[in-house]
């Protein structure tokens, strides 16, 4: 029995001691535990609830102080990202007494770091990294990413170098340390090498920034190059703000907006952040340097409906009659599917002579085509007055209808020739008997020969009688075309003619032609100036410079 007692309160012992063991160790498998240091409230500090629709920056207008963020990132370690809060959190921040003794640290002077190399630098309202690096390192240009990698590993706390804050302490390499052969330059030679950087144009000249503005406005854009351009970033909560004097922004009319970095100031992560969250946005690196057309060509390129290209070839305006312009630069719109594509044609001279007549001006608007001239950089404006001086010439027309016999008639009087119309001939008369006669529809009488036209076929007998009193008959049938009826009329008046395309060249005495018009036509070579027949259309414009400039005398059938 003892036996039996013994076994039972050994195996008991046993259970009570594994039983707690385990449920500890469960306990030890479930549980975690994260140690965190955090800052308390004291005399220095507050506690602050956010509420809804606040921001850090909110916050610090709220208890109007200039609030340091670096303080209240260092008082709040648990916040990854100050501008990432939601209502109900409670964040500490500093006192008003805090503040003060905060400012007073900063307009005390700074202490030169341990290391002879570097430089402690307290960041400043303004300051940017390149700003920075610029003013107290008197680095630019291509420079700029070498000194950023030093700076980076200078300063191993900087996530971001771009994302620095007023009253931040940075360390910056010395100017001995960068380039040690600089502290054996002489004073006025460091001074000279400042000189020629801050003398380093940001912006090409005024004059060409002036021509770019106003290409750019004749183009469907416009520049802003005053005052300062914000473009929201969703990823940093706030606005970026972009400084137009340094980086001038150019809108276009379809929404699209393109910024000009003329001094490569734009970090590459801000670049790549503005263009993947705004897709009508770009950004493009430009040298103040660079040919203002260029620059113009780049802009017009990187907006969305626009492109500009240089022309090796007349450009043609129109197909009939053929219209040519020599221009340098063409802009057109990216989408060839519309049915008014826009142009904007610019053309370079170098003095007075080559530039445009006004009348083909006027023509090339209506057909679209709007044309800039710069004379030696210059935009340049041709009055209105000279082509209002004289007035507008219409195309005459010699056929109002389709009626043959009318073309006919009134290509004989624009020779110069009287014809008659329904003019009655006799053909026989028989001693106060019956008499015979019949009406041509025209009746020509040129030197010793009487010329008559008929519609239809007269009878064999009319011919023969007609014939012996040494008459012309000729025969244009009224369901003959246009073309047909002035080869058989100038074929009975035996004047010499010839089908052709002929082109009339419109440039100063010396010069090349800067436009051509080519017309399909009939030339009638006669004393004086030839006559051209042409059955197309000829814009009012053109007609008038073709007759003023080359005494050109022209007419539609």
């Amino acid at each position: 029995m003892n036996k039996w007692r013994s076994l039972f309160f050994f195996l008991t012992s046993w259970i009570v001691l594994i039983f707690p063991f385990t449920n500890a160790a469960a306990k030890e498998d479930t549980a975690h535990m994260t140690l965190r240091k955090t800052a308390t409230p004291g005399k220095n500090t507050q506690q602050y609830v956010v509420q809804k629709g606040d921001s850090i920056d909110k916050i610090v207008q709220k208890f109007e102080g200039s609030h340091r963020y670096t303080v209240i990132k260092q008082l709040n370690p648990e916040l990854k990202n100050l501008h990432r809060i939601y209502p109900g959190q409670t964040i500490i921040l500093p006192t008003a007494e805090a503040e003060s003794k905060e400012a007073a640290k900063e307009t005390a002077p700074l202490k030169p770091a341990t290391d002879e190399k570097l430089i402690a630098y307290r960041v400043k309202k303004g300051d940017s990294i390149t700003r920075i690096i610029n003013q107290q390192l008197h680095v630019y240009g291509t420079d700029i990413p070498k000194t950023l990698r030093l700076i980076k590993s200078i300063n191993p706390g900087l996530s971001d170098l771009n994302r620095i804050q007023i009253g931040q302490t940075i360390m910056l390499p010395s100017i001995g340390f960068m380039n040690p052969s600089a502290e054996m330059m002489s004073s006025n030679k460091l001074e000279d090498s400042k000189k020629k950087m801050d003398s380093k144009p940001l912006l090409p000249p005024e004059k060409e920034m002036n021509l770019l503005k106003h290409l750019l406005s004749r183009s469907h854009g416009s520049m802003i190059s005053r005052g300062n351009y914000f473009i929201p970033l969703p990823q940093i909560g706030r606005p970026v703000t972009i400084d137009c004097s340094t980086i001038p922004v150019v809108e276009f009319d379809d929404g699209s907006a393109v910024l000009l970095d003329f001094a490569d100031r734009m970090p590459k992560s801000l670049k790549k952040s503005i263009e993947s969250n705004w897709k009508n946005y770009r950004v493009i690196k430009v040298r103040p340097s660079q040919n203002i057309y260029l620059i113009f060509q780049e802009t017009i390129n990187a907006s969305s409906s626009y492109v500009m290209k240089k022309v090796f070839k007349p450009f043609l305006l129109e197909k009939e009659p053929q219209v040519l312009i020599s221009l340098d630069w063409i802009i057109t719109s990216k989408k060839t599917s519309e049915n008014k594509p826009y142009f904007h044609g610019i053309i370079l001279s170098s003095d007075k002579t080559q530039l445009l007549p006004g009348r083909i001006k006027q023509y090339a608007e209506r057909k679209g085509l709007q044309l800039t001239e710069i004379q030696n950089g210059e935009f340049t404006f041709n009055p209105t007055s000279s082509v209002k001086a004289s007035p507008l010439l219409e195309v005459p027309n010699i056929s109002t209808n389709n009626n043959p016999m009318d073309l006919t008639f009134n290509l004989l009087v624009r020779l110069g020739y009287s014809p008659l119309r329904d003019q009655e001939l006799k053909l026989f008369e028989n001693n106060g008997s019956a008499n015979l006669s019949l009406k041509p529809e025209i009746l020509l009488k040129k030197d010793q020969r009487e010329i008559l036209f008929f519609s239809k076929k007269l009878p064999r007998q009319f011919i023969e009688a007609l014939s012996l009193q040494n008459k012309e008959i000729h025969v244009i049938d009224s369901r003959v075309s246009k073309r047909t009826a002035l080869s058989k009329s100038l074929s009975a008046l035996r004047i010499p003619a010839s089908v052709g395309r002929y082109s009339f060249y419109i440039a100063e005495k010396g010069r090349k032609a800067n436009i051509t018009i080519t017309l399909p036509a009939v030339k009638i070579d006669r004393k004086g100036t030839p006559l051209y027949l042409i059955d197309c259309d000829l814009d009012s414009n053109l007609y008038t410079l073709l007759h003023e400039s080359w005494n050109a005398e022209i007419v539609k059938y």
